[in-house]
């Protein structure tokens, strides 16, 4: 199925190009507004870049294929990235990760998506909130401070429809948040 940019979006493109003089320098921004809607980068898609600002396919695909945040695969309603490094392995992010491949299915598939669609699994390097690991993104937004009982819930919250846009943070995620009042 082709993707062509709507009438709003092409807006939009019109005031990144002006905030983006160079086309080069548009391309992640443009594939940031594509993805947001198609929620995956498609050949399609990068044909699409690539023509609104009159660049080489291949420099699309480059970009695409270099940074981890596109994703080059369609993904469920809700895209779970677990980090997995360091901090948040030592302090239970592996169980997590096993928690999900078990309850979506995935076996032992480093990532995946659920037979229903409803979710995405990807394991991903730092999400730079170590203080506050394990932490997780969900559709982009983070949750810190997890536990398998916490992972539960939320699932369970995202499946109902119930889950909040943003989560509840128990603690200060970061010292200029304590420092604000934040909760």
């Amino acid at each position: 199925m082709a993707f062509s940019f709507t009438a709003d979006e092409r807006q939009e493109i019109d005031r990144i190009r002006a905030r983006y003089p160079d086309a080069m320098s548009a391309t992640i921004p443009l594939l940031h507004l594509a993805q947001r809607r198609a929620r995956w980068i498609s050949t399609e898609v990068v044909d699409e870049v690539a023509r609104t600002l009159e660049l080489p396919r291949v420099h699309v695909a480059d970009v695409v294929s270099f940074y981890t945040m596109f994703q080059r695969q369609p993904v469920g309603r809700h895209l779970i990235s677990v980090c997995r490094t360091l901090s948040c392995h030592v302090l239970g992010g592996r169980e997590i990760i096993d928690y999900l491949r078990q309850r979506l299915g995935l076996g032992d598939a480093h990532s995946g998506t659920d037979a229903r669609g409803l979710f995405t699994l990807e394991q991903v390097e730092c999400l730079a909130a170590c203080g506050t690991a394990p932490v997780l993104l969900v559709n982009g937004i983070y949750h810190e401070n997890m536990s398998l009982e916490k992972v539960k819930s939320l699932l369970d919250s995202l499946e109902n429809g119930s889950a909040p846009a943003t989560p509840v943070m128990e603690e200060p995620a970061t010292e200029a948040a304590a420092l604000e009042g934040g909760q």
